[in-house]
């Protein structure tokens, strides 16, 4: 078996040489970012065109002004939409006052209907009070049995107000005449 003489550093000679080459890259690049600007055009921070007065001069001379008619013109084209709108939104708010004139208006009369509604309501109850006040004191004239025999033609719901009304002991003597069907309804709806 033959053996090859190695030496015991050529690890070291591979290190060495990428550490070399890595300080050399290092120092390169430290040249190309630490080198005064504009010596190399491609590296560096980029300065706006607006702080540097000379490129800005340069630039504004290569773009042609804008002319004065022109500038008046626009002003004078958006002078006239702002009026065109101003005109517009006056025409909205002038429409919006009508219709709010003539809702206010439809309020009152709707309020005034309301109105005579419950001035013709509560008439309508102090009649019908005073028509049942009338025909409690003609019931209670009346002997039980012709009571009796009016009750039995008269709607439940009637029969039970006018039964209401009256003494308990004419109540009775009233129901007492009725058919038993008539007077037990009558008797249930009386308890409600």
């Amino acid at each position: 078996m033959e053996r090859t003489a190695t030496h015991p550093w050529s690890g070291w000679n591979v290190l060495a040489c990428c550490l070399l080459f890595g300080l050399l890259g290092k120092i390169a690049i430290s040249a190309v970012c630490l080198a005064p600007q504009g010596v190399f055009p491609w590296v560096g921070p980029r300065t706006s065109e607006a702080a540097t007065p000379v490129k800005a001069a340069v630039k504004a001379e290569k773009q042609p002004a804008p002319t004065v008619p022109r500038v008046m013109s626009l002003l004078e084209k958006e002078r006239q939409a702002l009026q065109t709108r101003e005109q517009a939104v006056a025409a909205k708010e002038e429409h919006l006052k009508v219709l709010k004139q003539e809702v206010e208006a439809r309020l009152k009369e709707l309020n005034a209907i309301q109105q005579r509604a419950m001035e013709f309501l509560e008439e309508e109850k102090r009649m019908q009070g005073e028509q049942n006040r009338h025909l409690v004191a003609t019931l209670e004239a009346m002997p039980p049995d012709r009571a009796g025999k009016l009750m039995e033609k008269m709607d439940d719901d009637v029969a039970v107000q006018l039964l209401r009304r009256l003494k308990g002991k004419e109540a009775g003597a009233i129901l007492s005449l009725l058919t038993p069907d008539k007077a037990a309804r009558l008797s249930q709806k009386l308890l409600k």
